[in-house]
């Protein structure tokens, strides 16, 4: 298959873009003129480059006309400035998407409108041939020392119940939830997880639709299931956890949540009722 052929701006693009990732020193260059103008030796001590170096770079950038020159002195133009930024912009998100690795295969989807530069930082937790079960005991982990819990899920397992009901019950976590509406059939076939599921209906919602996460804000940190399909193919299956402090996430976890909130109603502890 013969390769599409690139235009003009294409080209140039694709030129602009080499021109800073072959060379760490143009970046370093551009960076120390974002403050303002200044001299090839300030330039130089700045961005820690060599003067040779730094002369050739600023004579490249300025023949872009990324970078102007007054005298003895240089300053980065807006043209210089954007493409700075957004170079800046794709390399952060290169890492992240880097350091998220398999885990992107896994996003459930509301959580690809977030800027994944935000999730460089993230910590993803998945099972290992040692400890099958490592991103299910590091959940617990989390929840174990909660003192604030908010649940946007589809369903709840019931370790982690345990853990939970025994924690409000002796006043240790303010707890709040949203359930996916269909979650009640299953709880209601098991007497005890029925039990503590009444126990928490003035703190319960049921979403009357299909919840598109399982997601958990603990105090500051959000944790979000990572699923995929079983061996089978015809499961879904939590592949590892994803757990997230960055200001960013929790956001977008506080408003996703807000939304299910604001349109489900109350569990009415009628509905669990059992023979």
């Amino acid at each position: 298959m013969r390769r599409p052929v690139l235009d003009d701006d294409m080209e140039s693009a694709l030129d602009d873009i080499q021109f800073l990732a072959n060379s760490e020193n143009r970046v370093h260059v551009l960076a120390a003129l974002a403050d303002g103008a200044s001299t090839r030796r300030d330039i130089q001590d700045i961005a820690d480059v060599p003067r040779s170096t730094t002369a050739r770079v600023l004579d490249d950038a300025e023949s872009r006309e990324w970078v102007a020159s007054e005298g003895s002195r240089y300053r980065i133009t807006p043209l210089g400035e954007a493409m700075l930024a957004e170079f800046r912009r794709h390399r952060e998100t290169t890492v992240a998407i880097h350091h998220l690795g398999a885990a992107i295969d896994w996003l459930p989807e509301p959580a690809w409108e977030l800027d994944f530069r935000d999730l460089r930082s993230a910590r993803v937790t998945t099972p290992t041939e040692t400890n099958p079960t490592a991103h299910f005991d590091r959940g617990m982990e989390q929840l174990r020392d909660a003192d604030g819990y908010r649940g946007l899920t589809q369903n709840s397992l019931p370790e982690y119940m345990r853990v939970l009901h025994g924690r409000i019950e002796t006043g240790e976590l303010d707890f709040e939830s949203v359930l996916e509406a269909g979650f009640v059939d299953a709880v209601r076939a098991d007497p005890d997880r029925a039990a503590r599921w009444r126990d928490l209906a003035d703190r319960t919602w049921l979403y009357d639709g299909q919840v598109p996460v399982n997601l958990h804000l603990v105090d500051g940190t959000v944790l979000l299931w990572l699923c995929g399909e079983g061996e089978a193919g015809d499961d879904v299956v939590a592949k590892g956890l994803l757990e997230s402090t960055d200001p960013s996430v929790v956001s977008w976890a506080e408003s996703l949540y807000g939304e299910y909130r604001a349109v489900a109603e109350p569990l009415d502890p009628a509905v669990l009722a059992t023979e």
